[in-house]
């Protein structure tokens, strides 16, 4: 069963980006929303587009519409970061984290960027430099099955779900879907490699 505070999960930019190889301009995911881990885990995240976005330049004058493999590109990393926060949950039930909390250090470190009282600097300290000596997992696309329905224009949120839904000789399969003020703009499945690199190791032998 999935714990409520596993579920809740949020984690801001700075946190985000030490989960993830990628670096503006190409960051497309803002921030977590929630995590949920079952035998399909899903992960919820955001993106919030900006009228002052480079690509904005030239896409198009007079017209401007968020280019539609940005929000592919966002959907995947999502995809990316799901895999890799469900390592980070694993790992840390292996080492004996609490059950009800085993996303515990990703929560605290949160904490620390938010300059929340509660924080725990030490545990924090510890978090961050086993992030840093983590190769960034790279994952592979194999496949790419996406509708649009509606485009994305500058001055709203970008709201992703991905659902890994079975996986198959090494290759993941994922449901995804992008939301725009509740109604989807872009929907369909990802399929990608099993991300090469070793997967975070988070959280404290105990």
């Amino acid at each position: 069963m999935t714990s409520d505070a596993t579920a809740r999960l949020r984690l801001g930019p700075e946190v985000v980006r030490l989960l993830l190889p990628h670096g503006p301009p190409l960051s497309m995911v803002d921030r977590v929303e929630s995590f949920t881990a079952a035998r399909e885990p899903t992960l919820r995240a955001s993106r919030f587009v900006s009228a002052n976005e480079e690509v904005f330049a030239g896409h198009f004058d007079g017209l401007k519409i968020w280019p539609g493999i940005y929000t592919i590109e966002g959907m995947g990393q999502s995809c990316q970061l799901l895999v890799v926060i469900e390592a980070i949950r694993e790992r840390c039930l292996e080492r004996g984290a609490d059950p009800e909390r085993p996303l515990e250090p990703l929560v605290n470190l949160e904490r620390g960027f938010r300059l929340e009282p509660d924080y725990r600097a030490e545990e924090g300290r510890a978090t961050l430099e086993e992030l840093a000596r983590m190769p960034r997992v790279m994952g592979l696309s194999t496949g790419v099955d996406v509708r649009f329905l509606r485009p994305v224009f500058p001055g709203t949120r970008v709201d992703y779900v991905v659902t890994r839904t079975h996986e198959v000789q090494g290759v993941m399969r994922f449901a995804v879907e992008a939301i725009v003020d509740g109604a989807p703009v872009a929907r369909g499945t990802m399929s990608a490699r099993s991300f090469v690199g070793e997967l975070p190791r988070v959280g404290r032998e105990r």
